[in-house]
């Protein structure tokens, strides 16, 4: 046994470091509470696994990576944590010696099993599968493992999807952890290391700490939960408390059957689906703007749960004259197939709606803004009622022709699914700022956040298996009517599709609503906040109070512990601390900011942290078509499919075998060729264009 000097929330602690042969099993097994799930026994003791790469790539001269040859990557040290029990190596040999100690100490089979979570499990996976005995698995698509089983009773879990958190975050959120994730800042990943490399003690804490504070994560998870009914993802939780609350009414299975969407019907409100609002007023665009204000819808999803404006009843299919009565009341949900011929964006916010992504088909000229349609000649779409009417509001077409329509009465969603959305609203909110529940509050934030996603989980979706004879994924793609035969069959699912779709509908017409009020003076919007000129304040606060009317009839409000009342959907001014003294902005998801001070950044592809230092060095005038940011945080991965080999690196030779190298490319900001064109030109101008 050897020894280590460790940092720890209580400081630093000397830890001991065990070989594989000192590991004390039976008294972990004494204390162990088993828990059995469909036959399978799972042993109760925490248990993390993680591994340290080296990647190998050549630079050409202008500094871009080489891809011949093709870069790769290759394992030099592995950790492994049973407990509180901390275990190196630095061969995947070592590591085999230790999957057989633990099957043999621990009488593990197929039927009795020792879990082992992985932060970011398809990482290791990449690396691993040759030197495992693989039985079966869960995926959610190539290369993305959510569980692995081993014929020696290992059943490796993915922690990462089951807090949705970094690492560091998941140690910040849980009970109990004191072995936190330390800085890897000095670890210098860029280094070349291998099997026999000396560890300075500051990288061996470093790799220590990774599994320690894992283990600990899920111990704190394990207070609420046994390992054999914990969830495969974090909105596993969600999901399993509103199926809980769905079943407390007897009608809800009823009701859910009685509602089921044919193939159709499926196949059109996945047409109808949209996400978020996210775009910059093209005549606000690559201007170097100064004091902007910013608003926030509060808990946007959730407030639209709350919403009267669901299809609750059965669809059917009505007639165009039905139709034109329907689309000017708003009692009825509809789902509306159209083609609009010269289709023209006469709006005023610099935002158009109609996404060039959504669109079913389309011919002829077009002017496209950033993904979002400013002029089509032709083109077919399966809309909402919702986003039918906000595109009438913002768009001239020479004509409509409506195609098939069908209809469903406007209500609430079930009363459980709305408990439950306010239940953890009003967790949330009464934990705010209290530093001695911040666990409860981070749950509660989370679930809160999760409802949404829990409810627009595809139907289809294709299973993925990992054929291990022949090293290939194969998919598995059920009909259209086989997944949904099984899925409304199965009385583990309750969710109708058909609400998420209405859930981002509803969101987008609340965002709309305040776009239209600000008008010209919009600079950029996503999702569920505002940017922008002018004053403002009072449209904004006119507005709340429409809406604090609403919801207080809906209880969609919570209190704090001062008493204070916080209402879902309400527009809070984000900066009420300080406006945005300088803003540019490139197009969707692509901007830089000061703000009392300090120079933030959202550039897809650009991790904020990296963004921030850069445009803090070199000012917000960097912010340009053309600038190059060196070591963006954005990884390119480059998978490798071989065959276990020997490999000498540094006079060291190593087994390895499959792998993937996770590479920091360089960033160069720009748009595509037509947004460049229209950045030149400006709004006003496109409008001349003839033929709009």
């Amino acid at each position: 046994m050897k020894y280590l000097n460790v940092e720890t929330i209580n400081g630093i602690v000397k830890e001991s470091l065990f070989e594989i042969n000192e590991l004390s099993y039976l008294d972990k097994m004494f204390r162990s509470k088993d828990s059995k799930h469909r036959g399978v026994n799972y042993l109760g003791i925490p248990c993390a696994f993680d591994i340290e790469t080296t990647n190998m790539y050549e630079l050409d001269n202008e500094g871009k990576i080489k891809k011949e040859p093709r870069p790769f990557a290759f394992m030099y040290h592995w950790q492994f944590c049973f407990d509180d029990q901390v275990v190196f190596g630095r061969t995947w040999e070592e590591f085999q010696d230790l999957i057989r100690s633990l099957e043999s100490h621990l009488n593990l089979s197929h039927k009795n099993r020792l879990v082992v979570w992985v932060h970011n499990l398809p990482f290791e996976w990449a690396f691993m599968r040759q030197f495992i005995n693989y039985e079966e698995g869960f995926f959610r698509e190539d290369r993305s493992p959510l569980k692995i089983v081993t014929t020696e009773g290992i059943e490796f879990r993915c922690s990462y999807a089951l807090s949705n958190m970094s690492l560091q975050k998941f140690c910040e959120n849980e009970e109990g952890v004191t072995h936190y994730k330390l800085s890897g800042d000095d670890f210098d990943y860029s280094k070349i290391r291998t099997a026999v490399t000396t560890l300075t003690d500051m990288e061996k804490a470093y790799c220590y700490n990774d599994v320690r504070g894992l283990c600990e994560c899920i111990k704190s998870r394990m207070k609420h939960d046994t390992l054999a009914k914990m969830p495969m993802t974090s909105t596993g939780y969600v999901r399993r408390d509103l199926r809980a609350n769905f079943k407390k009414n007897k009608k809800n299975r009823q009701h859910f059957k009685d509602c089921a969407l044919d193939e159709h019907l499926y196949t059109m409100c996945r047409q109808a689906f949209r996400g978020g609002n996210t775009h910059a007023n093209l005549d606000a665009a690559n201007q170097l703007l100064h004091d902007l204000w910013g608003y926030d819808i509060t808990s946007s999803y959730p407030y639209s749960i709350m919403l009267p404006h669901y299809p609750m009843t059965k669809w059917q299919k009505i007639t165009l004259n039905t139709f034109n009565r329907f689309i000017k009341e708003d009692n009825y949900a509809l789902l509306i197939r159209c083609r609009f011929k010269n289709l023209k964006y006469i709006g005023n916010t610099g935002v158009p709606y109609v996404s060039f992504s959504r669109l079913n088909k389309w011919a002829g000229k077009k002017i496209i803004d950033n993904g979002r349609v400013l002029f089509l000649e032709y083109c077919d779409m399966t809309l909402t009622d919702i986003d039918y009417k906000i595109i009438l509001s913002q768009y001239k077409p020479d004509d409509i022709s409506i195609d098939e329509v069908y209809a469903s009465n406007y209500g609430f969603l079930p009363q459980e699914i709305r408990d439950t959305n306010m239940d953890y609203y009003r967790a949330k909110t009464l934990l705010k700022d209290d530093s001695e529940h911040l666990y409860e509050y981070v749950k509660s934030k989370n679930k809160l956040n999760s409802i949404y996603g829990c409810m627009v989980m595809r139907i289809d979706q294709t299973s993925v298996i990992w054929d291990s004879k022949n090293e290939k994924y194969v998919e598995e793609i059920p009909t259209l009517s086989e997944a949904l035969t099984s899925y409304y069959n199965s009385r583990n699912n309750f969710l109708q599709y058909h609400h998420g779709v209405w859930i981002t509908a509803n969101s987008r017409l609340h965002l709309e609503e305040m776009l239209q009020k600000i008008g010209s003076d919009v600079v950029y919007c996503d999702t569920d906040s505002i940017k922008g000129m002018g004053d403002h304040d009072e449209d904004f606060s006119n507005k709340n109070a429409e809406i604090i009317k609403e919801v207080e009839k809906y209880g969609a409000y919570a209190h704090d512990k001062e008493g204070n009342i916080h209402y879902l959907g309400v527009w809070d001014n984000e900066t009420k601390k300080g406006l945005y003294t300088e803003f540019k902005t490139l197009g969707a998801k692509k901007y830089v900011y000061c703000q009392n001070g300090k120079i933030k950044s959202t550039i897809a592809g650009v991790s904020k942290k990296v963004g921030a230092d850069f445009f803090t060095k070199n000012g917000i005038d960097a912010f340009r078509i053309g600038t190059k940011i060196t070591d963006s945080g954005h990884l390119t991965a480059y998978y490798n499919d071989v065959p276990i080999h020997k490999i000498k690196v540094k006079n060291c030779e190593m087994t390895t075998g499959a792998n993937v190298a996770l590479i920091n490319n360089s960033y160069k900001i720009g748009v595509n060729d037509g947004y460049t064109d229209l950045l030149l030109k400006g709004l006003e101008k496109i409008r001349d264009i003839d033929y709009i």
